[in-house]
């Protein structure tokens, strides 16, 4: 599947509401964080993002991933706490909609056209992420794009079934990419 990342519309968050509330808690979690509390709400989406959703000055720059071949969107990720005089950003809130687009290889196309976009049209230096351990399909995708483990911390989260989550950050230096793409 050949996939786009498109600016996201403000009218398009309650899709991604819809998506998040579907599941539970530890799914909303996996998603993003601590940012919200469970269940998700169009208002808590609104205000997280009352500063805009496709700004540099805000520092969030939302997409929404789009299958090219039916326009469907599919997905949702960010670029954000973007900072120009540490020439960094972070990739959040990355979410394939459908368990039937996920394995795909998906995840890896978009993280690699975000990458593309935070080095090559924001000039940045360094792409962070975080993730939790158990999401060991999405480690893999990021670690194929090439980012690496840089530090964990400890029961970060716990789970609905009592299992405490490792919270692991992973970054990408701009000339590590430029070597291997």
């Amino acid at each position: 599947m050949e996939i786009e990342l498109q600016p996201l519309d403000r009218s398009e968050l309650p899709i991604i509401a819809d998506v998040v509330s579907t599941q539970d808690r530890d799914f909303m979690y996996l998603w993003a964080g601590s940012t919200y509390t469970y269940p998700l709400t169009i208002d808590q989406m609104e205000q997280h993002y009352s500063k805009g959703i496709r700004s540099i000055d805000a520092g969030i720059l939302l997409y929404k991933i789009v299958d090219c071949e039916t326009q469907r969107m599919i997905g949702s990720v960010q670029l954000g706490r973007i900072d120009s005089i540490r020439k960094e950003a972070v990739v959040g809130r990355f979410l394939i909609h459908s368990e039937q687009d996920r394995g795909l290889g998906i995840g890896t196309k978009v993280l690699q056209a975000l990458v593309r976009i935070g080095f090559e049209k924001l000039d940045l230096e360094r792409i962070l992420l975080n993730v939790y351990h158990i999401n060991v399909r999405a480690i893999r995708c990021y670690e194929k794009v090439g980012f690496r483990k840089t530090y964990t911390k400890r029961k970060l989260y716990q789970a609905l079934n009592g299992e405490y989550w490792n919270g692991m950050e992973m970054t990408l230096e701009k000339q590590a990419w430029m070597a291997v793409d």
